[in-house]
């Protein structure tokens, strides 16, 4: 069986030369390989590479500008633009679309066209972004579902992303009805101090169908049960964690299914029963609820306060929506959590407070934010809600419109009646100035068939605390190390040892 050798790496056009001259030494140790694909975020093409040495070299691109195409620069270098689909005379198929989420979005309509003509499986895809499903699994809530209608169209042996420029990641593979593999990776930048190149053996001849089952499978993370209107087991693809809109498939047609997906707690990045559950991110254990660190959080040490204080309040119980009026006791072992982080934040650190959630039915895991703001950027909050609800209801037009109410506290007679009813679905501000006020509640309800942006409540606080870099929780900006996140959960633990909940709940 003839098998061809890949060395997929990801730079950057400020590293190119010394990034080239690492993988001629990894060709010279590990190859000779067959082909070396390089995915980098922009490239001169005057740049003059030494390739010398060097097997068939793709270059894969963005520029909004060029198109899907591709120019050979020297007789073992190949540059591909955008998005499109190469065959190599070893017969190996890669397809790419290297654009970045907002352009993707953009050119929807011509990506999904141009995917649509392929009329066979690939071996390779290369994208920059993450398929919704994968991202959701690893707690990266930033996926694009563009992306999950090309794996499955294409079905790739392997697929590479790269948007996450600081980590590696490498899912379990997992199988399609067809039989054939499927493997994921994301692949960080050289200097990332991540492993930055990834080379792997592909046999050519039995298109990914005859390989041996490996141990760790796992279930196909972009197929789901559903059950239609007659009741009847379905399978099909998952979608946005809370899009139930009418998705347009990869060929033009409308999937009229209500997609549903179910999770279970081994595969919930908030569960205990998940193996992969970051413990070392922990707070505090409740009887019912408990305490972590935020993941790329959007709050920095400020003042007094040594950590970012950016922490989620989160169920013990695997439940997608909290409903208040069947589970009152989960209800107050929440809010008393809330509370005592409230009064942490303004009697230790002088911060005032807000908590964003979302409940939705079709969510994955309820949870609550919870993030600290200085005193006198508070009153300014309405405004910058304000600003971010102009942005999703005129700019965003696939968003649901939001509107939202203000209530003046958890016990207001309107606000319980309303969310004490499980068909409404919402995303809520709650703003504490103070531990004694009552909080201000800001609350908007939406559709279970409309989109929201998860991001939303992260967009709002980011532009108050005027930090436009930390919208996402991904970004290189906010991430950190294993290391940096046990120590901020240390440090969060001492100073959160005198407001403990878990502590009076003993």
């Amino acid at each position: 069986m003839t098998n061809a050798k890949i060395l997929v790496a990801h730079i950057s056009e400020n590293d190119i030369d010394e990034a080239i001259r690492k993988v001629k030494r990894v060709n010279e140790k590990s190859g000779p390989f067959d082909l070396i694909v390089v995915p980098i975020q922009s490239f001169d093409e005057m740049v003059n590479l030494n390739t010398d040495d060097l097997p068939q070299l793709l270059l894969i691109s963005s520029d909004k500008n060029s198109g899907s195409k591709s120019k050979k620069i020297s007789e073992n270098v190949t540059l591909l633009y955008n998005f499109g689909t190469y065959k190599l005379t070893n017969g190996i198929t890669l397809s790419y679309l290297t654009y970045p989420r907002e352009i993707l979005q953009e050119q929807r309509k011509i990506v999904l066209n141009e995917f649509s003509k392929i009329d066979s499986e690939v071996d390779v895809l290369i994208t920059k972004e993450w398929g919704l499903p994968i991202s959701e699994k690893c707690t990266r809530l930033s996926g694009s579902e563009i992306i999950d209608e090309l794996a499955k169209k294409l079905q790739a042996r392997y697929h590479f992303a790269f948007s996450d420029e600081m980590s590696f990641y490498e899912l379990e593979p997992f199988k399609w009805e067809s039989g054939r593999l499927s493997r994921f990776l994301n692949i960080p930048k050289y200097g990332s101090g991540k492993k930055w190149a990834y080379a792997f053996n592909m046999s050519i001849e039995d298109n990914g169908k005859d390989e041996s089952e490996p141990p760790n499978l796992i279930a196909n993370p972009y197929i789901s049960v559903i059950t239609d209107s007659n009741k009847r087991p379905l399978e099909t693809g998952t979608d946005n964690l809370i899009d139930a809109s009418l998705q347009l498939s990869i060929n033009g047609e409308k999937n009229k299914n209500k997609k549903i997906r179910t999770i279970l707690p081994s595969s919930c990045h908030f569960c205990f029963s998940n193996p992969n559950l970051e413990d070392h991110m922990i707070i505090s254990i409740g009887k019912l609820v408990y305490l972590t660190t935020a993941k790329g959080p959007l709050s920095v040490p400020k003042g007094d306060m040594d950590i970012s204080g950016h922490c989620l309040i989160i169920p013990i119980e695997h439940i997608p929506k909290l409903d208040p009026s069947k589970n009152a006791e989960l209800a107050q072992s929440i809010l008393a959590y809330e509370s005592s982080l409230v009064k942490m934040n303004y009697v230790k650190f002088d911060m005032c407070t807000i908590v964003f959630e979302i409940q939705s039915e079709r969510s994955i895991h309820f949870h609550k934010q919870v993030i600290p703001i200085p005193k006198y950027l508070i009153l300014k909050f309405f405004s910058a809600l304000d600003r971010q609800v102009h942005f999703n209801n005129e700019k965003f037009t696939r968003n649901a419109k939001l509107e939202f109410q203000t209530y003046d506290s958890h016990s207001s007679k309107e606000y319980v009646d309303l969310i004490n009813k499980q068909s409404v679905n919402y995303l809520q501000f709650t703003v504490y100035e103070t531990p004694e006020s009552h909080p201000k509640i800001h609350l908007a309800t939406f559709n279970a068939d409309e989109t929201i942006d998860l991001q939303f409540g992260r967009r709002v606080l980011a532009f108050l605390l005027n930090l436009p870099r930390r919208v996402k929780w991904n970004s290189t900006t906010c991430l950190q190390t294993k290391q940096q996140e046990s120590t901020e959960t240390e440090k969060f633990q001492k100073a959160y040892k005198d407001y403990d909940i878990s502590i009076t709940e003993s």
